[in-house]
């Protein structure tokens, strides 16, 4: 799975080491990057340190308590035999049966952890799905603006040649002018191509946690480096174990926690405890040794609340005190000396009904939170395998027409360059080029980032899956052979074409390339 990757990477991050943006990043490095500057995983990952903080403290309700006690009283009036005692006793108490409720609190306190860790991972998968979708849009963005600096060059080349076309009277005035109204046109295009990117630069930069003004350099070849798979071929299988589903039925298990805790709070709790020391009536050191038992019982009857004690206690010499709860301190002498006190609070426990209520409601809710999850979760992946195969085909399918596109451009030059057709009938043909590659370019990117959520959905591996694998060494594809043709055509007719070909002079420009005169 690949959360366990993401959890390494986290990990790592979280070494806090000093981090610069340098050099051309790739898309792991990206994310890498990103998840290590995230606060909220940073906070995610300290708040985690408190489970074993309440484990431990549950732990300790199965060891005995133990409390070293003094007592002391002093008397010294007029009239009076003067009084001075002291006791020191070391007190011992045992939780010996609680009905189960102290194993339950620390299954609550495992399952609270376990969601937690579902938290983190969604988190973490909401981080690397937002620093990822932000790095495809600059790729994209760049690769675009690539195209438009490409055309750039070509209108520049062709308003040069046309210019001069013009000056020497080889091409109509008119002509020349609307040329200029579609120039303006793609330069209005080209300028919001270059803020487009500048905003996905600005975008990725916040998906990766880094101020504004620090620089990032991506490596190019990102497209040589992906290699899409036919989403027709695969099957899929819905991870059993995604976050959000696994959450949901953690928290179901949670409130069945809490509601078989209140149905057992009548089991009662039986505590038993004992002290051991020595008091006296002539200071230090103490001559008399005291020790006892004692056994507690408390339950809760339907808000009814049953406490008992009872206490046996031996006085060796001398006089001592026994303290009785709710009575205060009593005289004891030597021998055995014992107490049995016992009270019932008559439903002293008056909001137990809506406790009960409460926790019934929260155990439907949480029944019907996991049931919606899974319709969700089910329906996002049917949803987005119905998107996904409808943009592989479009892909597809404009790939194929690009692909005709350059073959059709290249017979225009050659009708061009033999006068059969106009300049503006060739620069259409070129710019429908263009067009398809921005449409095509569109649709690559779109793929990839809508298999991306898809994998994310089936907890698939995000660089390497069935719908496509992204390799550590460049490799050849349809499109990027496509591109690299279309940018050598181009920087070859560029060589080629040097000087414009001269023609008849206004008003032959007319006629047919057969006719001389």
């Amino acid at each position: 799975m690949w959360y366990k990757i993401s959890l390494l990477c986290f990990y790592l991050g979280c070494l806090w080491t000093p981090l610069r943006a340098e050099g051309k990043l790739l898309w792991e490095d990206c994310v890498w990057i990103g998840m290590e500057r995230n606060s909220n995983l940073g906070l995610e990952q300290i708040r985690s340190e408190i489970f074993p903080i309440l484990t431990r403290d549950k732990w300790k309700q199965y060891l005995p308590k133990l409390g070293v006690h003094y007592f002391g009283i002093f008397s010294k009036n007029q009239e009076q035999i003067d009084q001075e005692y002291r006791d020191v006793r070391l007190q011992i108490q045992q939780l010996l049966y609680d009905g189960g409720e102290t194993e339950r609190e620390k299954q609550k306190i495992e399952i609270r952890k376990l969601i937690h860790s579902e938290e983190k991972k969604i988190l973490r998968e909401k981080v690397f799905k937002s620093i990822s979708l932000s790095y495809l849009l600059l790729n994209k963005r760049q690769l675009v603006d690539m195209v438009y600096q490409l055309r750039s060059e070509r209108y520049r080349w062709e308003e040069r040649k046309r210019k001069k076309e013009s000056d020497l009277g080889l091409s109509p005035k008119g002509d020349f002018d609307w040329q200029k109204v579609w120039e303006v046109e793609f330069q209005s295009k080209k300028i919001h191509s270059e803020s487009a990117m500048k905003l996905a630069v600005l975008e990725l930069q916040h998906a990766m946690s880094l101020d504004p003004g620090v620089g990032i350099t991506l490596e190019g070849g990102l497209t040589e480096r992906i290699r899409l798979f036919d989403p027709f071929q695969a099957k899929t299988t819905p991870n059993e174990n995604h976050p959000i589903r696994k959450k949901a039925r953690l928290q179901m298990e949670l409130a069945e926690l809490d509601q078989e805790s209140l149905e057992n709070d009548w089991k009662p709790k039986f505590v038993l405890g004992g002290y051991v020391g020595k008091n006296g009536n002539a200071g230090f050191p103490l001559q008399n040794e005291i020790y006892g038992l004692s056994f507690g019982v408390q339950a809760n009857l339907g808000g009814t609340s049953f406490q008992t004690n009872t206490q046996n206690g031996i006085q060796s010499e001398g006089n001592g005190i026994q303290r009785i709860p709710g009575y205060g301190p009593q005289p004891v002498g030597p021998g055995e000396n014992s107490f049995q006190s016992g009270s019932i609070g008559l439903f002293d426990d008056m909001g137990r009904n809506k406790k009960v209520f409460d926790s019934k409601m929260s155990l439907l809710q949480a029944k019907a939170e996991w049931k919606q999850s899974e319709i969700l979760i089910l329906n996002q992946i049917q949803s987005t395998e119905i998107k996904l195969t409808e943009l592989y085909s479009k892909y597809n399918l404009y790939l194929e027409s690009t692909k005709s596109n350059i073959f059709q451009h290249r017979f225009k030059r050659e009708e061009r360059t033999q006068g059969i057709i106009s300049e503006i009938e060739y620069l259409k043909s070129e710019e429908e080029v263009f067009v398809g590659f921005e449409i095509l370019l569109d649709h690559y990117f779109q793929y990839i980032a809508t298999a991306l959520e898809l994998v994310l959905l089936l907890g698939e591996n995000p660089f390497d899956n069935r719908y496509y694998k992204l390799d550590s060494k460049q490799i050849s594809s349809d499109f990027t052979m496509l591109l690299e043709h279309w940018k050598q055509d181009s920087s070859i007719e560029k060589r080629k074409i040097n000087e414009p070909k001269s023609k008849k002079q206004y008003p032959f420009f007319m006629e047919d390339p057969y006719e001389t005169r």
